[in-house]
């Protein structure tokens, strides 16, 4: 299902965003508003009686737990479930920087592992989820309570579409725009919405002078990452290629251009982090299993984050 938001609103967002707004601190944005969590059941136990580490589900920008049928992760909580992980899907502020959507999922976190009575937990972040986990494991002191962090299609080292569309670096900033505002459309928008500082903090500049700098990984923690790889044309083989959905149609031509192979919005050589675990035949949404109605021959993301999870439980190979 998709939740769908005028164009022209959103390009007019995505504009003033990027204006004088853009240049200031992520760090003095408005508190945002606590979000609640739902109870959680008792950790499920294996077959040899170990307790399993429950799995933590982070989601990114424009994301969403669930809006009636629709899931962000879709289907993705109910099958761990069923492969005997205890799950948490985090809720943040959709257009929200960093610092506050990763200070609301620590919150959470916190409180579904005192429910719990779990020592340590996976955490798993889709696109900017990836940051809110990494921000939360190096500056909120997750990192005695994390045994891994792994991101999907996390633009880690920023991405220049973004820099272009801001007019922090040269290009057509005016395609740019309208290329992002194309691949969020189909998207939920936040009431409590700071896209200016949510845009800086994917960008390259400050992911290579700030975000990094200031969250190094944890030694405690190990780090893995996948990356989502599309194209723009029907091939005969479609069991090992991706076609990218054609919203996110310009922002994958424009990414091409500018850094290469890209799953629709993230380039490829920027979701690469820690251990990188290799490509998945996905772009940005398809990544989560979005738009089910659609067959997807070549990627089965269900049976992927199955995969992943037994991998970081160290029950199972690596996944790809």
């Amino acid at each position: 299902m998709r939740v769908a938001v005028a164009s022209l609103s959103l390009v007019v967002l995505f504009a003033a965003a990027c204006g004088d707004e853009a240049s200031r601190s992520a760090a003095t944005v408005a508190t945002a508003t606590p979000i609640d969590v739902e109870p959680t059941p008792t950790p499920v136990q294996d077959n040899g009686g170990r307790q399993k580490a429950p799995i933590v589900l982070m989601h990114g920008m424009a994301g969403f737990e669930s809006i009636g049928p629709a899931e962000y992760f879709y289907g993705v909580a109910d099958a761990l479930r069923d492969d005997g992980y205890t799950v948490l899907v985090t809720i943040v502020d959709p257009f929200q920087s960093v610092e506050i959507r990763a200070a609301q999922a620590k919150a959470q976190i916190d409180a579904f592992m005192l429910e719990n009575g779990v020592a340590r937990v996976h955490l798993i972040g889709h696109s900017q989820g990836g940051l809110d986990a990494r921000f939360a494991v190096s500056s909120l002191g997750l990192g005695d309570r994390v045994a891994t962090v792994t991101t999907i299609a996390t633009p880690h080292r920023g991405i220049e579409l973004v820099d272009v569309a801001s007019g922090l670096t040269s290009g057509d900033g005016g395609a740019a725009l309208i290329a992002l505002s194309s691949a969020f459309l189909g998207t939920t928008t936040g009431t409590n919405a700071d896209l200016a500082a949510q845009l800086t903090e994917i960008g390259h500049q400050y992911c290579h002078d700030v975000f990094n700098p200031e969250n190094p990984d944890d030694t405690r923690v190990r780090y893995y990452s996948v990356s989502g790889v599309t194209q723009p044309w029907i091939t005969v083989d479609l069991f090992s290629v991706d076609i990218v959905d054609p919203l996110m149609l310009s922002a994958y031509w424009l990414n091409l251009a500018l850094e290469g192979e890209n799953d629709g919005l993230v380039p490829l050589e920027s979701a690469k982090w820690g251990e990188f675990l290799g490509t998945v035949p996905a772009d940005h949404l398809d990544e989560m299993g979005w738009f089910p109605e659609i067959p997807q021959p070549a990627f089965d993301h269900l049976a992927f984050y199955r995969s992943l999870g037994a991998f970081v439980n160290a029950d199972g190979p690596a996944p790809l």
